[in-house]
């Protein structure tokens, strides 16, 4: 072999080292994202959403949905679906803090925060966050959950689909049709 291709050899095979080492840097600053529920629809019986002293309460009844204390309106099946599909796949990602005192900053502390608790059928609790709305992203929020002291980032916001308001879950049912009345000819 001659010594220009040894240094070429050389010189390749640095590049490739090189190549793997920072391959290997560059993995630690990936996202990792996690679901922030384990749990599905099936399970659940009913959740709560409470911010401050405002609070709805939707459970199961039978094969449907109602709004507990709330018995005019019928519940829009497309915001039960909006809770299976989006708000129990959501997941946190990066960490954003790890101290109590900036809770107030993110939003997810007991006053500012969206608490959102789902039951099972023997009144378990299977799982409860708290939601903050992110001043500086409006396409994701921020989630604690209970009893934690980390705030993380979420690949998406879903406060949008937590109302409080119960016509936002559901709507007056339509009248009964009128009786049609035959004319006699």
């Amino acid at each position: 072999m001659t010594k220009s291709m040894k240094i070429l050899l050389g010189v390749l095979v640095l590049i490739i080292v090189l190549f793997f080492i920072s391959q290997s840097r560059q993995k630690r600053h990936l996202t990792q994202s996690t679901d922030i529920f384990s749990i599905t629809m099936d399970k659940v019986n009913s959740f709560d959403i409470l911010k401050d002293t405002l609070f709805i309460s939707i459970q199961r009844k039978d094969t449907s949905w109602q709004i507990l204390d709330n018995d005019s309106l019928l519940i829009q099946i497309n915001r039960i679906n909006d809770i299976e599909n989006k708000v129990l796949t959501v997941q946190r990602e990066s960490i954003v803090s790890n101290n109590s005192k900036k809770w107030k900053k993110f939003n997810v502390d007991d006053s500012l925060g969206l608490k959102l608790t789902f039951y099972g059928y023997n009144k378990e609790i299977l799982g409860e966050a708290i939601f903050g709305r992110s001043s500086s992203d409006w396409q994701r929020s921020y989630v604690r959950m209970i009893d934690e002291n980390e705030v993380y980032m979420t690949n998406e916001n879903v406060l949008n689909r937590l109302q409080l308001r119960p016509t936002f879950w559901g709507s007056k049912p339509a009248p009964p049709p009128l009786p049609v009345e035959l004319d006699s000819l």
